[in-house]
This record gives structure tokens, C-alpha cells and sequence, in this order.
């Protein structure tokens, strides 16, 4: 963790330490826990049908805590403009503009205590 915090710094992020236990068993939309043998590598809710890899989702419960210990919520999806119709298959992402992307600059109250 150690490297992390120092590439972090360096880059202008942070790095928090969170409990990762259970991360593959929440889902990670509704909250809902359900147990999966460990060769299962598909998450499926059966409480709100969100369905992703099994990877993806403990990550995104790791991030969803991490942000939770800084104080802040799971970013909303943010919408974009591209340069193209949308009927276009694929844009280069030199054509996105993100219409509303928040970027934390300076450590939370709670950033700023971890050791």
C-alpha cells in the first residue's frame, strides 16, 4: 500500500484503506448479500437482477467503501457529447467531452487522518 500512497501523491489522488471481506458476495447496485461458490464468476442479484463479472462488482464495493470513508457518494453516470452522430459505432475518445465529471483536489477530513 505503501507504493500506492506514494504513486498517489504523486498524481494528485488518494488512497484509502478499506475491508475488502464480503466485496463478492454485496451486490453491488442494491446492497443485497448472496453467497456464491468461489468457481461462480458471474454476479447476478436475484433482489435487483444487476448482473456483471464477479470481479467488477467486489471492485466496485471496494471504491463505493472507499469513498464512503472520505465522505463522498458513488458518482451518478455522467453524460456526454460527442462530435459524431450517435448512430456512429465507435468515437475516439479525443471526440468526448464529459459534461460534468467532479474532481476531488484536496484531501477530505478524512484523507488527510489516515496514517
Amino acid at each position: 500500500i505503501t507504493l500506492l500512497e506514494y504513486k498517489a501523491e504523486l498524481y494528485g489522488c488518494h488512497v484509502v484503506q478499506v475491508e475488502a471481506a464480503g466485496t463478492t458476495r454485496e451486490c453491488a447496485s442494491c446492497g443485497v448479500e448472496t453467497a456464491k461458490p468461489i468457481w461462480v464468476r458471474e454476479h447476478s442479484c436475484p433482489s435487483c437482477g444487476f448482473e456483471c463479472d464477479r470481479d467488477a462488482n467486489a471492485a466496485m464495493n471496494v471504491l463505493q467503501r472507499g469513498f464512503s470513508e472520505l465522505g463522498l457518494e458513488w458518482p451518478e453516470d455522467t453524460p456526454v457529447e460527442t462530435a459524431l452522430p450517435t448512430d456512429t459505432h465507435s468515437v475516439s475518445a479525443k471526440r468526448v467531452i464529459e459534461t460534468g465529471s467532479p474532481c476531488l483536489k484536496e484531501p477530505t477530513k478524512a484523507a488527510t487522518r489516515q496514517g
